[in-house]
């Protein structure tokens, strides 16, 4: 009962925040995981015909949830949200099955809808990614790690470092560069910014 109430709770910060936190340190049935985090100094840029226009950017908010579905085997959901000047926007939904081959290296691929708006435009894209998670304990609370991933509809990359405060809660701070791409009109959006925020591990 417990984790429900703060699964619920942190669940409720996830309009306000945005998610980029370490990989679960092993995934198996029953373990899951909860991230909510703020972009801060987040830049949105729109490219067309080898030409950019920026958009500058607003803070805004990445959110996530890990849950093993078997031994090294588990379901990854991100919702990653990016709004600039001229009411520029990207939203990203991603799907995965991650795979953990040890404790420091994860593959995943799943799949990607990615949205754009700018003034009367909008236009949504459906697709694939694949990747790879690498993950280094520091320290006995502080952990780092890495992401890339690859896809017809999109292309990022992350680095970032977390520190346990609790056995459930752990504090992150990262850097992620995102490029959504093939938007009708041959348009592309490319995001950076810092991310930092919580994570609660069950």
């Amino acid at each position: 009962m417990q984790k429900i109430i703060i699964a619920a709770a942190v669940m409720s910060l996830l309009p306000l925040t945005l998610a980029s936190a370490s990989p679960l340190a092993k995934i198996a049935p029953g373990a899951a995981q909860i991230d909510a985090n703020v972009t801060v100094g987040t830049h949105l840029e729109g490219q067309k015909d080898g030409h950019s226009v920026d958009f500058d950017g607003d803070t805004r908010y990445r959110a996530g949830a890990t849950v093993g579905i078997a031994d090294n085997l588990g379901l990854d959901y991100t919702y990653a949200a990016h709004e600039g000047n001229e009411n520029a926007s990207v939203q990203s939904h991603q799907v995965n099955l991650v795979y953990q081959f040890n404790p420091y290296l994860y593959g995943f691929g799943g799949y990607v809808r990615n949205r754009a708006k700018l003034h009367g435009y909008h236009d949504n894209t459906s697709g694939y990614q694949v990747g790879a998670i690498g993950r280094l304990p520091i320290t006995d609370k502080t952990t780092g790690w890495a992401k890339f991933g690859i896809g017809n509809t999109i292309t990022q990359y992350e680095v970032g470092v977390g520190y346990a405060f609790t056995d459930n809660w752990e504090g992150n701070i990262s850097y992620n560069d995102s490029k959504y791409k093939d938007f009708s009109g041959d348009i592309d959006a490319k995001t950076h910014g810092v991310n930092v925020g919580v994570s609660y591990k069950f």
